[in-house]
């Protein structure tokens, strides 16, 4: 039996089962629990019933199916594996719009089926060769069949599909999966990235609307997308001449199982790249190139730099060194060991020390997107998110293009001075702190959010802080703990002569602005003194344009814990 014959029959029977059910108050009651977990309406069990009948005449096949599960069909040794969404937009056809549809992919069976739970253990979706995907409201009909294509037939007229050439997000039309829209998702509509949004509520539609060029891309970066609602619109995508991976970049091979979720984003080459660039991890479509910062004045930091060095020489990766660990090891190191002479040719840097290493990495990278790897060599480490026994761990990740990133705000500060002339600071990864000259004399400030004077401090100085450094100078000085993903700042008087004048959170999107009274101040960033400024000075700070990107090793309240700053 041809694959195609039987996936485009099964729906056309589908759909005659269900059209009378459209409008009918009953059709919307739940019968019960399907096995991905959602309740299963009648009109749900309708179209699944319909769809086993169907396959018992063809044969006998294994089901996975969004109502049922797993299920062996036929008497027969099973000859093909079916991933079936019976009704993909069950609210649109009980509300009867006209988008709703017939969702289902086919492979064929190979090894012992007498075993088919063993069997479909070792499928993947890469293993479906059909995918016919039917308009039940239009009886419009997507399909592909592995290595011939991608076709649209409407009222028996068949017509080659393909995906759009769109190559600016603000021309693009994109789809998204309304349901539980994330935070970083809002973002994205709110900045207007893109010419228009749809949002349909049938992900098998959807993805067919971008195999014929009718959406330059469908989004969903939840891991929320099920295999079937994919399976087949993934196999007429790739016919098409489409991307379709997770919002990684990775490609997507779910196994075959009603329970396998994923993110998904499906486009054009191009829009591809731009759309993992905003929603996942770039860095994993980049060629691995690896800096290597250390910490140079404890032998225990250099003799691991020299160890993680010997590890990329035995994996093929290519590295390069910061010219101060190159000149503390030079006389250890493999004769064709590079210096980085230009920081945009690096993909990743390892920072092998503490917190003041990530600092002076970060600086050395200078608002570049390249994301530390942060091994713990130091007293504290609170930066750092790997430990020395992890570090191959890390880079094997790093290299598979397994791992996460997180994004970190920093400040941007700039000094305005009395004469109207104006210095950029360095952006801070963890603070800008005002501080006296003289020690045992206090300071006077004024502290602005938003063009609105706030509070009148005087105090030995004020910590301006981001999430990230609000467990170094900040929390010694009374202030609070933050995730670092917060998006805020914390301003921190130390030793305050007012025992009102207390630590404050604001929004990271807030201007602020500390106008200095009295006295000549240092403007310390990160630990290390930039400017003086003079009394009529004042420090404006805002959220810098560029981030810092950590690579995802240890949970933050662990450090927290290890560090005995929680119990």
């Amino acid at each position: 039996m041809d694959m195609l014959e039987m996936a485009l029959t099964i729906t056309k029977n589908i759909e005659k089962s269900i059209k009378p059910l459209i409008g009918w108050e009953k059709s919307n009651e739940v019968v019960k629990i399907g096995a991905d977990g959602t309740p299963t309406k009648r009109i749900d069990l309708v179209a699944e019933n319909t769809a086993i009948s169907s396959i018992e005449k063809f044969g006998s096949a294994i089901l996975v199916s969004e109502e049922i599960g797993f299920k062996k069909i036929g008497k027969n040794n099973p000859e093909y594996v079916i991933v079936l969404d019976p009704v993909d937009g069950t609210y649109n056809s009980l509300k009867d719009i006209p988008f709703y549809s017939a969702s289902i992919a086919i492979g064929r069976l190979n090894g012992n089926t007498e075993k088919p739970d063993e069997l479909i253990k070792n499928l993947k979706m890469k293993d479906l060769e059909v995918g016919v995907v039917r308009n039940i409201a239009t009886g419009d009909t997507y399909y592909a069949k592995r290595g011939q294509g991608a076709y649209f037939l409407k009222k028996d007229e068949k017509k080659a599909i393909s995906i759009s050439n769109t190559s600016n997000l603000k021309d693009s039309s994109i789809g998204l999966f309304a349901h539980d829209i994330s935070g970083e998702t809002l973002d994205f509509i709110k900045d207007r990235k893109f010419r228009r949004i749809r949002l349909f509520g049938s992900i098998a539609l959807e993805m067919c609307y971008v195999a014929r060029g009718s959406l330059d891309a469908f989004i969903n970066v939840n891991e929320t997308t099920r295999l079937c609602d994919i399976a087949a619109g993934y196999v007429i995508i790739k016919e098409a001449g489409g991307y379709v991976t997770d919002k990684n970049g990775q490609e997507i091979n779910l196994s075959l199982d009603v329970n396998s979720k994923t993110s998904i984003i499906c486009s054009n080459e191009i829009l591809h790249k731009k759309l993992v660039g905003i929603f996942g991890n770039k860095w994993s479509l980049k060629p691995t190139n690896i800096g290597i910062v250390s910490r140079i004045d404890r032998e225990e930091s250099t003799e691991l730099a020299l160890n993680v060095i010997n590890y990329l020489e035995s994996k093929g990766i290519k590295y390069a060194l910061d010219i101060g660990t190159y000149d503390a090891l030079k006389s250890r190191l493999p004769e064709k060991c590079n210096i980085i002479t230009k920081i945009e040719d690096i993909s990743h840097v390892i920072s092998i020390g503490g917190d003041g290493t990530v600092l002076r990495t970060s600086k050395m990278i200078n608002g570049n997107e390249i994301p530390i790897i942060c091994i713990n060599m130091g007293t504290v480490g609170f930066l750092t998110e790997f430990s020395k026994e992890d570090v191959f761990f890390a880079i094997d990740s790093v290299a598979s293009g397994s791992y996460k990133i997180e994004k970190r705000t920093k400040l941007l500060s700039f000094l305005r001075f009395s004469d109207g002339k104006q210095q950029i600071l360095p952006d801070s990864l963890n603070e800008v702190v005002i501080t006296t000259k003289n020690p045992a004399k206090m300071l006077h400030f004024e502290v602005h959010i938003n063009g609105g004077m706030v509070e009148d401090v005087r105090a030995d100085g004020i910590i301006i802080s981001t999430p990230n450094g609000s467990t170094a100078y900040s929390l010694s000085a009374g202030g609070p703990i933050i995730e670092p993903t917060v998006d805020g700042f914390v301003i921190v008087p130390i030793c305050p002569f007012k025992l009102s004048s207390r630590p404050l959170v604001v929004n990271a999107n807030s201007e602020i602005k500390i106008k200095i009274l009295k006295k000549s101040t240092f403007i310390v960033v990160d630990g290390n003194i930039e400017f003086e400024a003079k009394a009529g000075d004042e420090l404006v700070l805002r959220k810098s344009e560029s981030y810092a990107y950590f690579v995802k090793g240890d949970n933050f309240y662990n450090k927290l814990k290890k560090l005995s700053l929680m119990e």
